[in-house]
């Protein structure tokens, strides 16, 4: 069911985006701090909190901080299983897992940055969207999008109650001519930089407007779903026409098994707000201060050592050039003459008063601030803490269910990113005829390289209602190294216990990272000949007797060497 008029349809989103629009025209600065404390441009816009004229320290934290969280939630490629629900008569879940896998693992970049603007900023999305490919499984592109360009309906209790979702991005003008007609009229503007002040952005506008062929001007485009009412709509404030939409709405394209609209956007939240499910914290934010803080007193220690740095005065006119020289070269023995009647005041070291013993406290409770409120500690990344076994372990362990909160919220996300793309390949795979209920839709196939292999795809195959869960890839490197190590103490234990040895075989492949071919039982020996008739046993091609050793090798070697 669509919406009365066109003119209610650009009224709500002209409200929801200026709502949205303002929201992050406020959060703006904060989020360009948290910005470049992670590129390691804590200062390129603090220049007013301290003296021009200081030497500048930046650390790289902030950096180390979110990467940490990265290797520890991507230690291996993403991936899903699928299962069939039982009810069903399609779908090939080994089929359509491989297809998933695929993708998820030549898109792994993409989610990964997507990560990454989740812990620098409140949250992130995946977009999902048509490409240009010759390979079938190519079809479909995907790129992590920042928060600021996507309005979610904040006041929903979850993802999937969303009244209306939308995307906002650029089209350079000849792509909106050919997306939308040639028969509009636009007000190009510049591809805003959303750290960029709108008069930074304007003064762009005005120095390449009139000299920048179409092809570097852009038009905004507002991509809203009204989950509500099932549709689609395209609108554009750059259209000199406002109050019109783009094109008219039609049905959400995308669906899920039982026909319900399913957007192409995937987020992205590793922290929420309980009383806000869809409006994120950043990790970044809680840590700023202490950022804030560790930079500004490696500065000032930075500073103060070089003043500690000699320093004299003396009283003109009475040492030349080279006295000068030798005083402050230090050189032992130096014999410097000077035209004074009394040496009293000629010459004098300046001293320095030494750095406060607070300063170095401060700088250590900052350390431990900034230590507690990341995932990991000191050791893992190298630094000898002097923690017991026992204390390490316990530590590990807590790393392990931090990253553990995090990895369900990235498992969420890689489960709906492989829902969504299986529900856009076998649309297209079916040549998009499944929607309308057409028969030869599961009668139409593509073949299509797999892994290497050729193999025969059809709609039906990736056409069902999948279970999807992802992989728990979540861990530490000091975790992983704990259960290989739990793992060799336990296999005696194991072997007592009757546990199929070729199981604790697969675990231990498995756990260390192995080739699957270490799986395949080795090929039988071959048959060995029998020694000629007449010869003791040992005797054939010149072997002496059995417990004889052959000519030239020591006796006495134990039996256990092999040879």
């Amino acid at each position: 069911m669509a919406r009365q008029s066109e003119e209610d349809i650009v009224d709500l989103i002209r409200i929801v985006l200026s709502e949205h629009e303002t929201y992050y025209n406020q959060k703006r600065m904060e989020f360009r701090r948290y910005s470049d404390a992670y590129d390691t441009e804590f200062w390129r816009n603090s220049k007013n909190r301290i003296d021009n004229d200081m030497i500048r320290v930046e650390t790289s934290d902030c950096f180390a901080y979110v990467e940490g969280f990265i290797a520890s939630l991507f230690s291996k490629h993403p991936a899903v299983v699928l299962a069939k629900d039982p009810a069903m008569t399609t779908g090939n879940p080994e089929l359509a897992q491989v297809v998933a896998n695929r993708f998820l693992f030549d898109k792994r970049e993409h989610i990964e940055n997507s990560s990454r603007l989740s812990l620098i900023y409140p949250s992130s999305f995946l977009k999902l969207s048509a490409n240009d490919s010759d390979d079938m499984l190519e079809k479909v592109a995907v790129r992590a999008v920042p928060p600021w360009e996507v309005i979610v309906d904040a006041d929903a209790t979850s993802w999937d109650e969303q009244r209306f979702l939308a995307h906002i991005y650029y089209l350079t003008l000849p792509e909106a001519k050919a997306k939308f007609g040639n028969n509009k009229s636009w007000s190009p503007i510049p591809k805003e930089d959303y750290f960029a002040t709108v008069e930074e952005n304007m003064t762009v506008l005005g120095a390449r407007q009139s000299v920048l062929p179409e092809d570097y001007l852009y038009i905004k485009i507002i991509e809203f779903y009204d989950m509500n009412y099932d549709q689609l709509y395209f609108w554009s404030p750059n259209l000199e026409d406002a109050t019109q939409l783009l094109q008219a709405g039609v049905e959400i394209p995308i669906r899920t098994y039982d026909d319900s609209p399913l957007s192409p956007i995937v987020p992205m939240y590793y922290s929420k707000k309980p009383q806000k499910p869809l409006v994120g914290l950043s990790a970044v934010a809680r840590l700023y201060d202490q950022f804030y803080e560790k930079n500004i007193m490696r500065t000032y220690w930075a500073n103060s050592v070089r003043r500690n740095s000699r320093q004299a005065i003396y009283k003109k006119g009475v040492f030349d050039d080279e006295a000068l020289a030798k005083i402050t070269s230090g050189v032992d023995g130096a014999m410097i003459g000077v035209d004074s009647q009394s040496l009293e005041g000629l010459f004098k070291w300046v001293e320095q008063q030494p750095i406060s013993f607070d300063f170095d406290r401060y700088l250590g409770s900052i350390e431990r601030d900034i230590n507690r409120g990341s995932i990991s500690a000191p050791f893992t990344d190298g630094v000898v803490s002097g923690a017991t076994a026992t204390e390490i372990m316990a530590i590990s362990q807590y790393s392990a269910s931090e990253i553990g909160k995090m990895a369900r919220e990235r498992d969420a996300a890689i489960e709906r990113i492989a829902l969504v793309y299986l529900r856009i390949i076998s649309d297209l795979v079916g040549g998009g005829e499944g929607q309308d209920g057409d028969e030869d839709f599961q009668e139409q196939t593509v073949t299509l390289e797999v892994d290497g292999n050729r193999r025969i795809i059809s709609p039906k195959d990736l056409d069902a209602k999948f279970k999807i869960v992802a992989l728990d890839q979540a861990s530490t490197p000091l975790s992983e190294t704990i259960k290989k190590q739990n793992l060799v103490e336990l296999l005696p234990i194991l072997q007592n216990l009757g546990v199929p040895m070729n199981k604790v075989k697969e675990e231990i492949i498995r756990l260390y990272d192995l080739p699957k071919s270490f799986l395949e039982d080795p090929p039988p020996p071959p048959p060995q000949e029998m020694p000629p008739q007449g010869l003791p046993q040992g005797m054939a091609e010149g072997m002496p007797p059995q417990g004889m050793p052959p000519q030239g090798m020591p006796q006495g070697l134990p039996p256990n060497l092999g040879l």
